[in-house]
């Protein structure tokens, strides 16, 4: 009680790096995500942190949203949920069969992959209710075509457990698989999605024979609710597009719909230096950049351990008001450095991540620069890093 009410007249400290979740943008794409699926329902994914934006921060900014479901992935994730939100959780990932029985089963719900997870949940002998998780092609987990059959009679066993959902995983639609309707026709080959789909549908009805009723069929993810119109499936999972990044293509049709999707996270420094250097000069390790003219360099407590790639050492543009500014030299563990100029001082603010996909310093922009993708970059953010909702 005492801590509570001395932490509440402390001064609070600002820190120098805060990452900003843009809760209007947050909004707007689960409303246009809903919108090209107005029947299915829509499971927010916040594995990862939240794809960087905070798990604490997304189930506050979710808290009126009428979903099903929260998606996570680990016990660790669950407990943040648990705390801070009362919605529903499914887990996605798995944990020591010891570990279940710690779990709230009022709010649980579980994707199972294998009849190891199975046969703990089910020799707990509380009511659990499970998404069988069925492989559809991604071959890295879920119960495979040939062995369904053994999972479902084993399940049979166990009177505790209620099958509520199906769902599967795409493994290629983000990718560009053009097959005319010509080609249909005349029996050309299907896309990988078209292959998922049939054999989820084989696998889905198979179930039913054993005389479960799963009231929830879904296997789209990002790019699957772009490519996926059937109402065979009434549920969707948003994990990229989500947080406002297109998980689709340039080049590929579909591509201009995720153009509507805005990006909810900015990420804003303080400078802490600004130095002098003349030709001939260099600046941080080894070198790589040397001056041809007299330059003013300002750095930033914002290096790889907060989120930033050494891969991207001198490729990416920071902003100052609405000019960019290049960052320059080796990008080291908790700084890096940029080319400034006589007007700024230290303490001034600095963007390294707009939410503006006009702008030159977006989250796309670093992932390009770091030779990776966009989901990558995401999760890199330090979790410690303080997240505001704006």
């Amino acid at each position: 009680m005492f801590s509570w009410i001395k932490n509440l007249f402390s001064p609070r400290l600002y820190p120098m790096n805060i990452i900003h979740i843009h809760k209007k943008n947050i909004l707007r794409n689960i409303e246009y995500l809903q919108s090209l699926q107005p029947n299915s329902f829509l499971f927010p994914v916040l594995k990862s942190n939240a794809y960087g934006h905070g798990i604490k921060q997304m189930v506050k900014i979710l808290s009126k949203i009428d979903v099903p479901y929260v998606v996570v992935d680990s016990y660790p994730e669950y407990q943040i949920v648990k705390k801070y939100s009362n919605k529903q959780i499914l887990i996605i990932g798995e944990t020591l069969p010891d570990n279940y029985r710690k779990f709230d089963f009022s709010r649980t719900t579980f994707a199972v992959y294998n009849i190891q997870v199975l046969e703990a949940l089910g020799k707990l002998g509380k009511r659990v209710r499970i998404h069988i998780f069925i492989n559809t092609g991604m071959n890295r987990e879920g119960v495979d075509n040939d062995t369904l059959t053994n999972f479902l009679e084993i399940c049979q066993q166990y009177k505790n457990i209620e099958v509520e959902g199906v769902m599967s995983h795409l493994y290629g639609a983000d990718g560009i698989e053009l097959i005319s309707d010509l080609d249909k026709e005349i029996g050309g080959e299907k896309t990988s999605v078209e292959k998922q789909v049939e054999l989820f549908k084989k696998m889905y009805y198979q179930i039913l024979e054993y005389w479960f009723a799963p009231l929830r069929r879904h296997i789209g993810n990002s790019a699957g609710l772009f490519k996926i119109k059937e109402d065979f499936f009434n549920a969707r999972r948003p994990w990229l597009a989500m947080y406002g990044y297109n998980p689709l293509n340039l080049e590929d049709p579909l591509y201009t719909k995720g153009k509507e999707l805005r990006p909810a996270l900015s990420i804003t420094s303080r400078i802490i230096s600004l130095h002098e250097v003349w030709p001939g000069e260099g600046v941080s390790y080894g070198h790589t950049h040397r001056f041809q003219d007299r330059e003013i360099v300002g750095t930033i407590p914002f290096g790889y351990a907060e989120g930033l790639s050494r891969l991207a050492s001198s490729k990416i543009l920071f902003t100052i008001g609405k000019k960019s500014v290049q960052q320059i030299g080796t990008i080291c563990m908790n700084l890096c450095s940029f080319l400034a100029d006589d007007r700024l001082e230290i303490g001034d603010e600095i963007e390294i991540i707009s939410c503006n996909p006009k702008n030159k310093n977006t989250l796309m922009s670093l992932a390009e620069a770091s030779q990776t993708i966009p989901y990558e970059c995401l999760i890199r953010f330090e979790k410690g890093m303080r997240r505001e909702i704006i």
